[in-house]
């Protein structure tokens, strides 16, 4: 195990040990879960896909009212790299309002805090793509009309109770309906479900967060020959599929084979699932 008095955050542009980092107990961040936050990961000491996920960030505290905007986000990053000497691992960027300007408490703050932080390791082990997930449909409902929908709030409280229902039922994830009863998501995941030689995907109208690694899905598994459409989806389909898989960053293309202990097509990882795992894997991808 490494030293953590060894490692390095970056916090506010300043590339200090792990242990000295401090954020104000006034920051908002802390206070309300005011801000955002991505999480990239990081191939051969590259962050895959970083200008898109700065982009999200970005485009996620305007949705949030922030009057100023860190800068500087993408050569931080890099330091907090270098300075860890990170070579296959995962990137988190966290930005908040800040410290509360006075105690009235209103949203104009100081200068926002940004925490840069890089660590070493690869996030899921090899047996768990062998035998997919299994997940639970949660009882916690998402509002497609919230415009947090597509934002990737600090404030993750929905997605913990969701996960919470997860936990509970021995299960690896947990699939979110919005109101209208359409599937949305899963807690930290984008959904795909195969039919034939469609590739379906709940829409962004239905109230999803839409992944990075969701859209390079898209483009890659459309230049496969597959027919992709993004819709809003019932559960019923789940259990029709012939395959299902998850998508996000760290764990990149996860099979599915289970929803609420009734199997998805064989109860195995599908065909077309491992092959679109490993063109996203192919070096040219990253």
């Amino acid at each position: 195990m490494r030293d953590e008095r060894k490692k390095y955050v970056c916090v506010n542009g300043e590339i200090v040990p792990k242990d000295k980092a401090l954020v104000s107990v006034l920051d908002r961040g802390f206070l309300y879960g005011d801000g955002v936050f991505e999480t990239v990961r990081i191939y051969n000491g590259i962050p895959f896909m970083l200008d898109e996920h700065t982009e999200r960030l970005i485009a996620g505290l305007k949705t949030l009212r922030f009057q100023k905007l860190p800068a500087g986000i993408k050569i931080h990053a890099s330091k907090v790299i270098e300075a860890n000497k990170i070579s296959n691992g995962i990137l988190r960027i966290a930005v908040t309002r800040g410290e509360v300007v006075a105690g009235i408490d209103p949203l104009p703050c100081k200068e926002p805090t940004v925490v840069i932080a890089a660590k070493e390791g690869i996030p899921y082990p090899e047996e768990l793509y062998l035998k997919g997930f299994r997940a639970v449909v949660a009882n916690i409902k998402k509002d497609r009309n919230s415009p947090l929908c597509r934002v990737k709030s600090a404030n993750f409280l929905t997605h913990i109770l969701a996960k919470g229902e997860a936990l509970d039922a021995s299960a690896d994830e947990a699939l979110m309906l919005n109101y209208e009863g359409f599937l949305t998501e899963a807690t930290v995941s984008n959904l795909f479900l195969l039919k034939g030689n469609t590739l379906l995907t709940p829409s962004v109208e239905s109230g999803i967060l839409p992944g990075i690694t969701r859209q390079v899905v898209i483009e890659l598994t459309g230049q496969m020959g597959l027919e992709v459409k993004q819709r809003e989806i019932r559960q019923e389909e789940l259990y029709s599929a012939d395959e299902a898989f998850l998508t996000n960053s760290l764990m990149e293309v996860m099979p599915l084979v289970e929803v609420d202990k009734r199997p998805v097509g064989n109860s195995l990882p599908g065909k077309t699932t491992l092959e679109i795992r490993k063109r996203y894997r192919q070096p040219g991808i990253k």
